[in-house]
Formats: C-alpha cells, structure tokens, sequence
C-alpha cells in the first residue's frame, strides 16, 4: 500500500502541470513572500492615507496593465502553437510584431497618463499629478515585457520564469525600503515597483536570444486570426481582471481616506488567495494549448487545475474565517486594519470563486472559445453597477462581488457541461 502512494506521488509530481506549478509556485510564493513584506512595510511605515493612495494607484495600473495580460494569453496560444508544431520561424515573426506593437502602445501610454493626471488626480483625491505619471511609466513598461513574458511560457521556461519572479521581488523590496526610509513616502513605493518589471524585461532577453538565432525571415502568420482571437480574448481579460480591481478604486472614490485604506489592506491579503494559486492556470494554459494542438487528451489536466485550485483556495479562506485578527496583524501589523478583520473572510470567498473563475475563463480562451467574452464582461458592468448604486459599507461592496463572480461561474459551468457532456464524458472537440 505505501510502495502505490509512494508511486502515486511520484507519478503526479512527474506530471507536467505539477512540476511546471512547482516551478512557478516556488518562485511566485518566494516573489508573494517578498511582496508581502514590501506591502508590510509600507503599511506600518505610511499612514492609512498614503496606503490607500498606493493601493489605488497600483489598482489603475492593474487595470491599465490588463489589455497587456490579454496580449500575452494570445501571443501564448500562437506562439505555443507555432513552437509545438515546428514552426519556428512564424514564432520569431511574430515576436518581433509583438515588441514593436508594444513599444508603440508604450509611448502612447505615457503620454495618455500625463495629459490625464490631472482628472485622475482629483478622481481618487491625490496630492500629487507626478504620482499619475509615475503610474504611466510603470504601466509602460509592464507593456515592453509582453512578448518576453509570453515567450517564456509558451517555450516552458517555468524554471527561468521562477527565478526572474524571485530576483524581481527583491529588486523591489530593496530600492522600496531604502526609499521609503530615506522619505519618498508614495513615490518610493511606486519606483520599487517600476525597478521590478525593469528588471524582468532585461532579464527575459536571455534565454530567448539562443531560441530565435536562425531563422528565415520569409516567412508570413495571419495578422486576420491573431486579431480574431485578440480582440474577444482582450476584452475578456480586462473584465476579468477587473473584478479584483475596480472595487479598489470605486471605494476609493465614495469612503474616506482612511476607510479606503482599510478596504485596500483586507483586499491585499485576500488577493494571497489567487496569487498562491495563479501559477497553476497559468501553466494549465501553454499545456493546454500544446496538448489541443498535437490531438492529445487535455482532460485530466484540466480537472487536475480546478481540484488543486478549489482545495487550496478554499483551505486558505477557512483560515481567514477562523484567525482573522491573527492574519491582519501578521501581515499589516495590526494597529487600525484589525477593525476591517470581519471582511476578511468575506474577501476569501470572493477570490475563491475568483480563482476558480478564472480556471473556466482559461479554459475556454485556449480552446479558443472566445464567445465567452459576452458572460464576463456584462459581469464585470454589473459589478460597476451596484456598487456605483449600492456602496453604504464593505459588506455590500464584496457581496456584490462575490454574486457577481458565483453568477458568471454558473454560467461558465453550464455551458461547460452543455458543450462537452458531464464530467466524465468530457469530448475534445472545439
């Protein structure tokens, strides 16, 4: 009986979604560990209202940043398609397309932030116009790394990935603490983060030189279906992304200064939910995307993500029901954010059905089920809607999330189970 365990365990670590997860957990979950105490120290070293206008600052980038995360969720599915079907060179064309585009959309991003840092400005009641514009710098050049980023995944550089995960969080924890202490305040925190994905771009240059040495240059891709397959997948990945972030900013917007602190200091703990288990659909997605494209059977692994996902979300939110103020002090050190610990909880099951959420929205994009786009974002309105209308406290706030992420998974689920039979009849078909 041990001896099948033992093998049993062997057998699911050996599995390609395992070890890549393994990969980019262990360097995620060191990268969380060093945001964690980057976020720990600008909470307990800047007021709840330098906090709060950190935590809205870096939602707009969030939300800005999405059309750059769609990107990447095309460039992989084509570029993992090209790479598992021997054609490189479509592969290299269209790295190349890629960085110049977002080099382009880079500079436009700049110079958009700095005509609107003023309504921004006064939108979330910041002192400073320079702060926006940092914000556009950073989202800039977040867009720069796209094509390495999506590269990386798609050749299944997971190994490479983890360790330019944990470098950068130390980039970022270092210059952030020494700014911070020398008095930079907001700015401080906000360079931290720029000096990460600077980082992270200069060091995703390495492996793909070797990768795309020799090829032939006369070679074409249909520009028609990548745009096919981008706009419906874009615009879904900004919703989706959206659901974790707007919240942030409309209570920003409508509490005070300090309650909006508190909001941002119980969402970045929740949110540890789907960053311990994002790296996860992340590898699912290439996997996915590789297994369609060479005919073989995807199921398991698909089923495989939304076990391993559902288990450790729901394990973490357990937690935070029972030791609230326990979490809260460990990670914000208390003080005025233990006054939000009744929420804390509440914010569990919202990124649950998040990161369950977003397994079902991966799945679908990869098999490039794109009509999906049409459920997500009429879920994201919606969710701008009732807060817009109903806002009185926190509890209403991530109620409204919580129904609005369980009515697109239902959703999700049914066509799921209509399109590919019951679970243990699951079809490959598209």
């Amino acid at each position: 009986m041990n001896k099948k365990i033992f093998g049993l365990g062997k057998k699911l670590i050996k599995h390609e979604l395992i070890s890549g997860s393994i990969y980019i957990f262990a360097g995620s979950l060191i990268s969380n560990i060093l945001a964690f105490l980057f976020n720990l120290f600008l909470a307990r070293n800047l007021s709840a209202v330098d906090y709060g206008t950190y935590a809205s600052l870096i939602s707009v980038i969030i939300l800005v940043g999405i059309p750059a995360q769609s990107v990447i969720t095309v460039i992989v599915r084509f570029a993992t398609n090209y790479l598992s079907s021997g054609q490189t060179d479509k592969a290299v064309k269209l790295y190349k397309a890629t960085f110049g585009f977002t080099l382009v959309i880079a500079v436009l991003l700049i110079f958009i932030f700095t005509v609107l840092s003023l309504p921004i400005k006064n939108f979330l009641h910041i002192d400073s116009v320079l702060l926006v514009i940092s914000s556009g710098v950073i989202v800039a050049v977040s867009y720069l790394g796209i094509a390495n980023t999506a590269f990386l995944q798609s050749l299944f550089k997971f190994t490479f990935i983890s360790i330019t995960l944990v470098i950068g969080g130390v980039v970022k924890l270092s210059v952030g603490v020494l700014l911070i202490i020398l008095g930079f305040k907001v700015f401080g925190g906000l360079f931290a983060v720029f000096a990460m994905y600077l980082i992270s771009l200069l060091l995703g240059f390495i492996p793909l030189k070797s990768v795309f040495t020799k090829t032939k240059e006369n070679v074409s891709i249909s520009i028609r279906e990548v745009i096919t397959y981008a706009l419906p997948t874009g615009i879904t990945i900004f919703a989706l992304t959206s659901l974790t972030s707007i919240d942030i900013i409309l209570v920003k917007h409508f509490f005070s200064s300090s309650s909006a602190g508190l909001y941002a200091g119980v969402s970045l703990i929740g949110k540890a939910i789907f960053y311990f288990t994002g790296p996860i659909t992340m590898v699912m997605f290439p996997l996915l995307v590789k297994r369609h494209t060479k005919g073989e059977n995807f199921n398991n692994l698909f089923y495989l993500t939304i076990v391993l996902v559902s288990i450790s979300s729901i394990a973490i939110t357990v937690l935070y029901f029972i030791f609230p103020r326990f979490i809260i002090s460990l990670f914000l050190g208390g003080r005025e954010y233990l006054n939000a610990s009744s929420y804390l909880g509440l914010f569990g099951i919202f990124i649950t059905l998040f990161s369950i959420l977003n397994v079902f929205v991966n799945f679908f994009l990869s098999l490039k089920k794109t009509f999906i786009s049409l459920f997500v974002v009429s879920g994201a309105l919606l969710q701008i809607f009732l807060i817009l209308f109903i806002h009185d406290n926190f509890f209403q706030v991530i109620g409204i999330s919580i129904f609005v992420c369980s009515l697109i998974l239902i959703i999700l689920l049914y066509i799921f189970l209509k399109d590919y039979g019951n679970f243990g009849k699951l079809r490959n078909k598209i």
